[in-house]
Parts: C-alpha cells; structure tokens; sequence
C-alpha cells in the first residue's frame, strides 16, 4: 500500500512540474504558434491590393525586413482583441490593435498598437529585437496603410517602460512631433513592456 502511495506521489509531482514548466514556458517565453488563423491569406492579398477590409480593420502595419505584417484592429476597449483573430474566433494569439481611445486614422499627437509577444517571430515578437543596434539600424523604416491614404514610417526609439506607465493611462509621450508606438510585453519581466517608436514620414 505504501509502495502505491508513494508511486502516486511520485507521478503528481511530474504533472506538477510539467504544468509549472509549461506555466513559465508560456509566460516568459512567449506563446509559440502558428500564424492567426487567415493572415498568411490576408497578406497575399494585401500585396496584390486585392484585400477586402475586414470588420473592425483600421490599417495595415508593415516594418521593412521584420516578421511584422500584419492588420490592425480596432474595438471598443483593449481587451477584445487580447484573445480574438482577426475574423473574432476565440484565438490565445488575439490580433493586432489599435488603442481604442485612438482615432481611426492616427491622426492622435500619440497612436499605440498592441500585440503579443510570441515565439517563432509572429505578432511583435520582433519589436524586442530592437534592442540590438545592429538589429535597430538595419530595420528602421515601414508603412501604415489605411483605406485611403498611406503613411510611411521611421523607427526613431526602442526602449523597456513600465506596465504602468502614463502612455498608457493618458496616451501621453515626450515628442515634438506625432508619433505611433508598437507595444509588447517584455520577456521575463511581467511588469515592463517593449515599445518601439515611430515618427511619420
């Protein structure tokens, strides 16, 4: 009896380091999976000019040389697409957006677009690659475009802030000009994020 007991105990404490290890495998690692459901389409589409804008779309967001090509949602608040494709499927890799607070065509003295931070270099995994400046002066220039009109970008700053940092409460950023900010959560450090600044070109 004892010898069951114990093989009983032995076999929860795997389990439960198994769940600890994944715990702290998704959490600091990042989340690692395939491309949101329908983008690798939406990008070919997007290519040949041909995309239909989807629900709640607002722009695209292309970085020259990076993984980031993608949509941009918009919804009514910041949580929706925390957890929801493109197409509004319950989705643990939830979509590119737009701070709800924003106005449509980033015409705000300050504009910040979310996304995960997940392996395989998918969604703004590469924004924390910015910290390298061999990396950062190799990939400086992009383009936000909306349904009429396009804007061409600059990356002018990466830097690691605080979760609880006033861009986010106020959407307040020292600039002498407008600027769009890419935010991801930082790796390893639950209470920072990674955020990329960008300037209009």
């Amino acid at each position: 009896m004892k010898r069951i007991v114990y093989r009983l105990g032995m076999v929860a404490g795997i389990v439960i380091m198994v769940a600890m290890f994944m715990a702290y495998y998704v959490t600091e690692q990042g989340v690692f999976e395939t491309e949101p459901v329908g983008v690798m389409e939406l990008r070919e589409q997007n290519k040949t000019r041909s995309q239909k804008w989807l629900d709640g779309q607002v722009a695209w967001l292309r970085l020259d040389g990076t993984h980031i090509d993608y949509p941009v949602m918009q919804a009514k608040d910041n949580y929706w697409y925390l957890n929801h494709d493109y197409y509004g499927n319950n989705a643990t890799s939830g979509a590119i957006f737009l701070d709800y607070r924003n106005a449509s065509n980033f015409t705000d003295t300050v504009s910040v677009i979310y996304g995960h931070h997940m392996n395989g270099n998918l969604m703004f995994s590469d924004v924390a690659k910015y910290g390298n400046a061999e990396y950062f002066a190799e990939h400086t220039h992009g383009e936000l475009i909306m349904p009429k009109q396009r804007i061409d970008l600059r990356v002018e700053e990466y830097r690691e802030i605080s979760s609880e940092d006033e861009l986010y409460r106020d959407l307040t950023w020292n600039a002498d000009e407008p600027v769009l900010i890419l935010s991801t959560c930082s790796r390893g450090n639950h209470k920072a994020r990674d955020v990329l600044v960008l300037s209009y070109e």
